[in-house]
């Protein structure tokens, strides 16, 4: 019998605390490789935006796990300045730890990154990779969207950027469908994240690899997904990426940058017939 929902807390080695959840386990048994799914938060985002998703993986037969990176929703920013290393160290420690020898990591935009970042240094760890909502070449409005995101948080703070970063990574479909909700997605976005946290992985993310030359490491099959309302993922970049991993590309159109949460049904397609090939 599997368990529906677990959530725990894991200390790493050098003693900070990550949040985890797991979906689908079931109790005192193995894990064989490659049934199990780690999805990997955006920027912002906590293990709360995957519980639709979990329930939904966890039906169809796999273990699925989800954490907050540090300084992300309930996890611990920690002393060590922030790294794709050290990310891909914490993710390598926390899949050591509840004895997953081999997953699936199905990355989000930030996690994207971090997915990308465990390609290069722990290969060994990866059966298929899911890479959503990112690029091999961020244009210059990307780039300027996120510089803006970082002088909106440091001077207005976090509701602010959290309202200013709505039309830059939602479509104008979900927008125009969702108004009435708006006040409760930011709302929920200063809840779940500690400014602090956001600053450091913005911080953070100015000096991480470039993902091109990651995606030359890839050697397991890999799957970019994009979005045609996405500013900040261009098409032919997404393609880049794919071509790159020696993997393919898939447009999901009508939805923006944040494709898990504008196009669930889709998104869990995509990534489940992925995963079945």
């Amino acid at each position: 019998m599997r368990k529906s929902l677990c959530m725990a807390n894991f200390r790493t080695p050098d003693g900070c605390t990550l949040f985890y959840k797991t979906h689908g386990f079931a109790p005192d048994a193995a894990h064989p490789a490659g049934e199990t799914v780690v999805f990997l938060n955006g920027m912002t985002q906590s293990t709360a935006h995957w519980n639709s998703q979990g329930k939904a993986f966890a039906a169809r037969g796999f273990q699925v796990l989800t954490y907050d990176a540090r300084g992300q929703g309930d996890s611990e920013l920690g002393e060590q300045p922030l790294s794709l290393e050290l990310h891909a160290s914490d993710l390598d420690a926390l899949l050591a730890e509840l004895q997953l020898d081999r997953v699936h990591l199905v990355g989000f935009s930030h996690g994207a990154r971090v997915g990308l970042a465990m390609a290069t240094w722990q290969p060994e760890r990866l059966a298929k990779l899911v890479l959503c909502s990112a690029t091999a070449r961020p244009s210059a409005l990307a780039r300027t969207i996120v510089q803006s995101w970082y002088g909106v948080l440091t001077s207005g703070g976090l509701e602010a950027m959290s309202w200013s970063s709505l039309p830059m990574i939602l479509g104008n479909d979900f927008l125009e469908a969702n108004q009435k909700i708006l006040k409760g997605i930011v709302r929920a976005a200063v809840q779940r994240n500690d400014p602090a946290g956001v600053q450091a992985l913005l911080e953070a993310m100015i000096d991480y690899p470039n993902l091109a030359e990651l995606a030359q490491n890839v050697s397991a099959p890999t799957l970019v997904l994009s979005a045609d309302q996405d500013l900040l993922v261009e098409r032919d970049g997404a393609r880049e990426l794919a071509e790159l991993a020696g993997g393919t590309h898939q447009e999901i159109t009508g939805v923006g940058h944040t494709i898990p949460i504008e196009a669930p049904d889709a998104f869990r397609d995509a990534v489940i017939a992925f995963l079945a090939s």
